[in-house]
């Protein structure tokens, strides 16, 4: 029988912790590593509702993108729903690992898979990793032939199973040199720009980054958060279950993108 243990290993090799942001807190956050695992869950945001589905489901350990504690605290009590929510995992036994900003940059982490997702070529990290040779922070890539920013918007749309995108951009501007960033990302918009890039593809963005990248005439494409992170999640869990073929491992069913589309 698989350990937490195992698991960290095979994660940590799959996304070194050394890829990691300076500000993120990933790893093993709440468990222990001895601890056996028959079931293992993965998801983007450890709520109150993923939670719950965890310890109804039998689960010993849950691996989601975002840290819980990712501030630090000085408590954890029922006074809180952070609290109880943690108290509840770890009253059952469910470890949470976390690999956030090194599943970011990993080599076949969330910025690859959307970059290849979007058919770019020549794929390179935005920022190079001084801890970790060829990978770094975002990706940048090119096209194999220039497209209408129409056109690439249903390609990227389609690739996230989004319902929609946001946009920055003249509707026939051409796409060729793409800059890929996921989740809250807008500050790769610069380094975009920087490297020569026509288009900027994010999760998210303040409004002033839209009224930047209007400005700087490079088209900005916003997925949402979940939709620019929730597909390699679900990922993830396809390539622990070929790794650990003696536990049980699938990606949660009880999450949703806390935002949805108003159509009157």
């Amino acid at each position: 029988m698989s350990t937490v243990s195992d698991v960290i290993a095979f994660l940590e090799n799959f996304a070194p912790p050394a890829l990691a942001e300076d500000w993120d807190n990933v790893g093993l956050l709440v468990g222990r590593e001895a601890a056996e695992v028959r079931q293992i869950m993965t998801c983007l945001t450890l709520t109150p509702d993923v939670a719950a589905e965890a310890v109804q489901q039998g689960v010993q350990m849950v691996v989601s993108h975002h840290p819980v504690l990712f501030r630090a605290a000085k408590k954890i009590t029922d006074a809180t729903s952070e609290g109880r929510m943690l108290l509840h995992l770890i009253e059952n036994g469910v470890a949470v690992y976390s690999p956030h900003t090194s599943f970011d940059s990993a080599e076949l982490g969330i910025n690859q898979q959307l970059a290849e997702s979007f058919g770019l070529s020549e794929i390179q990290p935005i920022r190079p990793s001084e801890n970790v040779e060829g990978l770094g922070s975002g990706r940048v890539g090119r096209l194999a032939h220039s497209v209408p920013l129409t056109e690439f918007l249903g390609t990227v749309r389609s690739a996230v199973g989004s319902e929609y995108v946001e946009f920055s951009g003249s509707s026939d501007a051409p796409v060729l040199q793409v800059a890929v960033a996921c989740g809250a990302a807008a500050e790769f918009l610069t380094d975009g720009i920087r490297l020569g890039c026509d288009t900027f593809v994010t999760g998210e963005a303040r409004f002033h980054s839209a009224l930047e990248a209007r400005a700087e005439g490079i088209n900005l494409i916003l997925l949402g958060h979940y939709s620019s992170e929730r597909p390699a999640v679900e990922q993830l869990a396809k390539t622990l279950a070929v790794e650990f073929t003696n536990a049980e491992i699938y990606a949660s069913r009880a999450e949703t993108d806390p935002l949805s589309v108003f159509v009157p």
